[in-house]
């Protein structure tokens, strides 16, 4: 093969990689969707909180995840996440149906370290989950500790999050479904 027959398919073949490579893009990545018993298996389980699969508020699929918080210092839950690697994606996306008239106040806290002992550490957030559905998005660029640094969570390497909240004093029930992580829009 002469140079210039080299040279173009070199040419041709960046252009073919090239134009392969764009049509490649990343799916959102379902995390949970409760269509299955075995999916709460992996769960952590918490005194003073019970979780079943639900046929009422499912956004997803037919099923959700009913979530009982009973009063006690920090009922939720905490699943086993098997993906830790959470570059390439944009957001956390889930959903929450509130039943009850009034607001639910609901704490996200996600850790990118095994031993997020520390609050100044890990992500934390409040949310006033509104009476019906409310769908939550968590854009990664507000992935901060809460400390005085406020460091960026290290996507490569999000070890758990945790949804619950802080000393209910009556029980309160919501429907949680479709927590999934959307991927960066390319442009």
């Amino acid at each position: 093969m002469g140079n210039i027959s080299k040279n173009i398919f070199i040419i041709f073949f960046c252009i073919f990689f090239l134009a392969a490579c764009e049509k490649i893009k990343q799916k959102e990545l379902l995390l949970y969707d409760f269509e299955s018993e075995s999916v709460i298996d992996g769960f952590h389980w918490k005194c003073h909180t019970l979780f079943s699969l639900s046929d009422m508020y499912a956004v997803h699929g037919k099923k959700s995840l009913k979530l009982e918080l009973f009063p006690s210092a920090y009922p939720g839950l905490s699943p086993a996440l098997k993906h830790h690697d959470w570059r390439g994606y944009q957001a956390f996306y889930f959903e929450v149906y509130n039943p009850a008239p009034e607001p639910v106040k609901l704490i996200l806290r996600i850790d990118d370290k095994k031993q997020s002992l520390e609050y100044s550490d890990r992500y934390n957030k409040s949310f006033s989950i509104m009476p019906g559905s409310n769908a939550l998005k968590i854009p990664f660029e507000s992935l901060i500790t809460s400390g005085g640094t406020q460091r960026p969570l290290e996507l490569k390497n999000i070890y758990r999050f945790l949804i619950f909240m802080s000393h209910p004093v009556k029980k309160y029930v919501l429907y949680l479904d479709y927590f999934r992580l959307v991927p960066i829009k390319s442009t």
